[in-house]
């Protein structure tokens, strides 16, 4: 995870019997499947009995590695507008904190929870790296920092611009980072080895997919290896590029459409009415490839690349979903006329274009219950109405003034309502019945999150905009149990090595610092 802004994840389980807190780390994921067996247990969270470290943090991020044990990365306030990157360990009865000084976003590699088939969690064996961008957050380039868990700065490269891809070599082990220069490099980054090797230069657009880089280089587009071997080159004058699956790649240059893919002699023109533009791709089945048509006029079209078929589907379109189930494949789009409504339209299959409804929240995403997709619409910038739409029966309202919704490792979905300078009501629905299963008023909205190890939910409410704080509470679906953890608290994430548990920042001022909180299991 690179950290730019507050992500946070969340952990709580349950159990009706007295364990040590290390069992459920190997449970893992299949402990959310346990927890319906428990529905009449209560559950118990002990907080720790002293901070990790003293003082005013946020955006937390907890990483950690066999050799250096569990940390984590925060912004701490010196002084009111004055923060620094910190590394605080969180290793049991040690006050450990370094400066990293000045970092407008970090990283570092994250012990992950166990999946299926995994008996622990997977935490690596070799020495943390930090990465940070030096400089202020909201900084888009600067020099690259890398230090080790001493706060020993091992590295620096100079002028990075914009995030890092992660590079993953056998078995998805983390094998270093791919990054852009100012000056138009792409290079690869190994953190352990201390090394750079420069893949490419004068680059305007890059991406990266399956141990390929797709690069507009030169304004051709240029297919390069993890070594920066030259695998193909097409086009000239390229303006964009969309790839599929690591073999294919869609661009547009001073010519037209045209479809790559990778050891082809020439690329396949796709006859457009006019300028094309905005290449993606999808798939219902087979590969589909959507793109404007005729860029000015917004026109839609969308080709299959087995068939050959293409359909036209709208002028005025300004944004497009996918969706793809077994049963049907789902187009959406968003068009706009000038001085009118924004509309949103459902495409079935091969079926036609059909009006869902209007002003749909912006970046709006189909989301999914058991009773049809999620759509926030008659949104007027701030909140809309949140409901349920299906082909044969249309919009049905579920919640007024809603400020958008999530879903989680759970058979619940999330939304806010009636939210005012980030503060709101938290609701939850059941995804299968959509009954309402929790509403907790005065949230902060940055702060719920399901948990990634079991089902559960966390957020911080009571919010006290004068403080800027609030009581942590924890809502477990499968026993209905609501419980508050600790009050004066900003926010939170989710620990998963080398114990399961929550990580959390207090604020009030006789107990500011990090703390943590653990399952009694």
């Amino acid at each position: 995870m690179v950290h730019g802004r507050t992500v946070r994840d969340f952990w709580c389980g349950a159990s009706g019997e007295k364990r040590t807190r290390g069992v459920l780390a190997a449970l893992g994921f299949f402990s959310a499947a346990l927890l319906p067996a428990c529905s009449g247990c209560q559950v118990e969270i002990e907080r720790s009995t002293a901070t990790h470290a003293d003082g005013l943090y946020r955006h937390l991020l907890v990483g950690g590695t066999e050799p250096d044990g569990a940390f984590v990365l925060a912004l701490h306030e010196r002084a009111p507008g004055d923060e620094e990157l910190v590394l605080v360990s969180l290793a049991e009865g040690e006050k450990r904190t370094c400066s990293l000084g000045k970092a407008a976003w970090y990283t570092t590699l994250q012990p992950q929870p166990p999946w299926y088939g995994d008996d622990e969690p997977s935490v690596d064996p070799r020495p943390a790296r930090i990465l940070t961008l030096e400089g202020d957050i909201g900084a888009k380039s600067g020099d690259l920092l890398i230090f080790d868990a001493s706060c020993v700065e091992r590295m620096r490269v100079p002028s990075v611009e914009g995030w890092l891809w992660p590079l993953y070599g056998a078995q998805g082990k983390h094998v270093g980072y791919a990054a852009r220069t100012t000056s138009g490099k792409v290079v690869t980054i190994d953190p352990w080895a201390g090394s750079v090797h420069t893949i490419a230069e004068n680059v305007s657009f890059s991406t990266y997919m399956l141990d390929k880089f797709w690069l507009i280089e030169g304004g051709s587009v240029v297919v390069r290896d993890r070594d920066g071997k030259t695998l193909q080159t097409a086009g000239s004058g390229v303006t964009e590029l969309a790839t599929y699956s690591g073999d294919q790649v869609a661009y547009v240059d001073a010519k037209g459409l045209w479809v790559l893919k990778l050891g082809d002699p020439e690329p396949t023109a796709i006859p457009t009415a006019a300028a094309p533009c905005k290449p993606e791709y999808f798939y219902t089945g087979s590969i589909q490839l959507a793109y404007r048509d005729d860029c000015a006029a917004g026109v839609l079209a969308v080709r299959d690349l087995t068939t050959g078929d293409t359909r036209v589907l709208s002028d005025k379109v300004t944004s497009t979903r996918f969706r793809y189930d077994p049963s049907m494949s789902w187009i959406f789009f968003e068009r706009e006329e000038p001085g009118k409504k924004r509309e949103l339209w459902a495409v079935p299959g091969a079926g036609e274009p059909v009006l869902v409804g209007t002003n749909p929240r912006p970046n709006w995403y189909p989301g999914r219950s058991a009773a049809g997709f999620l759509f926030d619409l008659d949104h007027d910038g701030a909140a809309g109405t949140l409901g349920t739409w299906t082909l044969e029966g249309g919009f049905s309202p579920l919640l007024e003034n809603s400020a958008g919704s999530w879903g989680g490792y759970t058979d619940h979905f999330a939304a806010f309502a009636d939210v005012q300078e980030d503060v709101g009501t938290l609701v939850v629905y059941d995804r299968n019945t959509l009954a309402e299963a929790l509403r907790i008023p005065r949230v902060h909205s940055s702060t719920p999150t399901f948990a990634r190890q079991v089902a559960a939910l966390g957020y911080v409410h009571d919010w006290d905009d004068a403080l800027g704080e609030g009581t942590l509470g924890v809502w477990i679906p499968y026993n209905g149990q609501q419980i508050d953890v600790d009050t004066g608290v900003t926010e939170f994430t989710e620990i998963f090595w080398p114990e399961p548990g929550i990580l959390y920042a207090v604020r009030a001022p006789e107990r500011a610092g990090l703390w943590t909180a653990y399952p009694d299991l």
